[in-house]
């Protein structure tokens, strides 16, 4: 009998030994993923290991051993790079060793594909030449070369302001690691933003080129990986997904706006992509290049501490001019009920008569915020979560079929007529959304072409490559969305970019808020001026004063840091510590979160390494109820990153009564 070892897509500690059938023991490997039986089921699992009878410890008798079922990737196995990765990033991240397997074979999250690239990318296109370098990007792409012919892996951190050219540094050092043989893997932060860069990539490649995403088809994925390893597809464009792809012969990772939350996954394995990224780079010694106009505060640390090497390009390159910034109070401004000040409605106005393009940006969707009842003061709320509802319309001009949304379980109930408690029928819907901005502006530029972009829309992946297509073509004149409509887009005839509220994320009790804040704007702001043409950003604020916003337009990223490391030395947030963030949850049993979370804290107390690591709290949640769930936190302040995945490992033996859920979170973006 030849036995294996098997990691199972469980949250449980170790692997599982099965015995292989004869008339497969000269065809497996490991690597290779398979079925087998586990208590009443099947479940799917990777083969990590094989040896003769007798050879791996297992419990029980021989006899009761039970047999692999079936074996589901005999030409494909999982190649010995990602099997480290994996096996890293389940240490990492506090999750089991097969968790993370999964994340290589995971199915897409839908049936059918819902971002369909355009026939036009897909047709033989003319190849486009590069482009001539700044003496900036020439000395960044030097040193790249020399550590590319170096061979040996080194990160990098491309600073560039927006609309420097950074993305033709990536274009440049990929051609060189091809030239090598190598492959090259450039991730986005968003599915969305794919189609852009696709459409650059494949312009410059020619069909060398592949998109690789968690909703791709499990049947597109296998066509993928046989043009993978032809030779015919050497370079892939994705989301974070994408570093567990089947590339065997990395020679360069790239991350772009590697500031971008979206790197970090909400859900197990809860990794963060660029810290997985720079274990990929490890394994294969290559290249690892992350770029941002905004970069991590964490990033930014790292290169002045010299673990990353810092690449700065401090101009645009010379077709493209820096925006005017203009910082509106609202408090002083009278807007009379409209999103827009006197100001912002100046320049809309200026820029549709020059026939130039603009681009509004608010991070709020709907159409107004919340409803109220003037009478009493009642404020409709989602009896789930406990937060506000968002007053949406079908569209930006019809009132039929209004609705009140929960923007994060989703619960939609028809607009009322009257308070529930008085049975006043004054109410009245306060704030703004997107779609109030697209009434607004139609209301005042009947005849301008407006396009609004945000999750609301229908298909929304798809409606972001017809937005692309359209503002490029200038089949519009205004694009109004959300933080969707900051990233990716590049057009020259965009001269003015305006932002109804800078202050949304400093509102949030996070310690991030000033940094988020900060991107937005410079990464909003950043879509104006890419041409001789010039551009102007219209900040709308309510603190005007606030270094995030002030640093922000005087294009002052270093400036910005100065004051924002000393912020987070002085409470010890990162980069000074790593978090973890432990969330006792439950619906069921709501009267018991509190006591598993002092119990929780309880066994904190008990690690080894707790002289290593402050803890904050246990305690309600900043969004205490959530889903009909009941949420407590408790944050884990780490020096060190042994003492942080002491605390993961650790928290995955503390078993919670039934009908309670510990979530365990290892650099947590979001901590509300």
């Amino acid at each position: 009998m030849t036995l294996v070892e098997v990691a199972l897509n469980l949250p449980v500690k170790g692997l599982f030994t099965y015995s292989l059938p004869m008339n497969i023991v000269n065809v497996i490997s490991p690597g290779h993923s398979v079925l087998v039986p586990f208590r009443n089921f099947t479940i799917k699992g990777v083969i990590i290991s094989i040896n003769a009878e007798g050879s791996l410890s297992y419990q029980g008798e021989k006899n009761k051993i039970r047999e692999i079922t079936t074996v589901l990737n005999s030409e494909n196995p999982v190649s010995c790079q990602l099997m480290e990765l994996t096996r890293w990033l389940s240490e990492e991240y506090g999750c089991s060793w097969g968790e993370a397997l999964a994340l290589i074979y995971a199915s897409p999250k839908v049936k059918k594909k819902t971002m369909p690239l355009p026939e036009t990318l897909d047709r033989a296109i003319e190849l486009e030449a590069p482009l001539l370098l700044t003496p900036e990007q020439s000395e960044a792409l030097q040193k790249l070369e020399n550590s590319l012919e170096a061979g040996k892996m080194e990160p990098f951190l491309l600073f560039g302001i927006t609309s420097s050219g950074k993305t033709e540094v990536y274009m440049r050092i990929i051609q060189e690691v091809l030239k090598k043989g190598k492959q090259a893997l450039f991730l986005v932060p968003e599915i969305s933003l794919c189609y852009p860069f696709y459409s650059l990539l494949k312009k410059r490649f020619g069909g060398r080129v592949g998109v690789w995403h968690s909703q791709k088809t499990p049947r597109e994925k296998s066509s993928q990986i046989e043009m993978i390893k032809s030779g015919q597809m050497d370079i892939l464009i994705g989301a974070r997904s994408a570093l567990f792809a089947p590339m065997e012969r990395l020679g360069v990772i790239i991350l772009d706006e590697e500031h971008d939350h979206a790197y970090k996954q909400d859900e197990k394995p809860r990794y963060h992509a660029r810290k997985v990224a720079l274990r990929l780079a490890e394994i294969h010694q290559s290249l690892l290049l992350l770029g941002s106009a905004t970069p991590s505060v964490e990033s930014f640390y790292n290169a002045q501490e010299k673990r990353y090497t810092l690449l700065t390009l401090k101009e645009r390159v010379p077709t493209h001019c820096l925006p005017r910034f203009t910082v509106v109070d609202r408090k002083k401004s009278q807007t009379h009920g409209s999103p827009f000040t006197a100001q912002l409605f100046h320049a809309i106005r200026v820029t549709l008569n020059k026939r130039q393009q603009s681009i509004l940006a608010l991070n709020r969707r709907g159409f107004s915020t919340f409803l109220l009842c003037p009478n009493c003061g009642y404020v409709w709320k989602c009896a789930n979560c406990q937060l506000t509802l968002v007053h949406h319309r079908v569209s930006e001009i019809e009132t039929d079929g209004e609705n009140l949304q929960c923007h994060f379980c989703f619960e939609k109930k028809p607009l009322p007529k009257a308070c529930p408690d008085c049975k006043s029928e004054a109410l009245y819907t306060g704030g703004f959304g997107t779609q109030r901005i697209v009434q607004d502006l139609k209301k005042h530029f009947p005849r301008a072409r407006v396009v609004r972009l945000d999750r609301d829309v229908p298909k929304p992946k798809a409606a972001m490559a017809q937005a692309y297509e359209t503002f490029r073509d200038e089949a519009a004149d205004i694009l109004v969305g959300t933080q969707m409509v900051t990233q990716g887009f590049d057009f020259p005839r965009v001269t003015l970019v305006g932002i109804l509220d800078a202050d949304t994320a400093l509102y949030h009790p996070d310690f991030r808020a000033a940094e988020r804040t900060f991107q937005w704007i410079t990464q909003a702001g950043g879509r104006a001026g890419r041409s001789a043409l010039g551009g102007e950003v219209v900040i709308q604020s309510v603190m005007p004063d606030h270094y995030a916003l002030l640093t922000a337009c005087q294009n002052d990223y270093p400036a910005f840091y100065r004051q924002e490391i000393d912020f987070r030395r002085s409470l010890n947030y990162p980069p000074f510590t790593r978090l973890v963030l432990l969330r006792v949850q439950s619906k069921n049993k709501k009267e018991w979160v509190a006591q598993e979370s002092d119990r929780l804290c309880a066994q904190l107390q008990t690690l080894e390494c707790k002289a290593d690591f402050e803890v904050l709290g246990p305690g309600p949640a900043p969004k205490e109820q959530l889903n009909k769930e009941l949420r407590w936190h408790i944050l884990v302040k780490c020096r060190t990153s042994e003492t942080t995945r002491s605390v993961a490992l650790a928290m995955r033996s503390f078993i919670p009564k039934s009908g309670v859920k510990l979530v365990v979170d290892v650099d947590p973006y979001n901590i509300l």
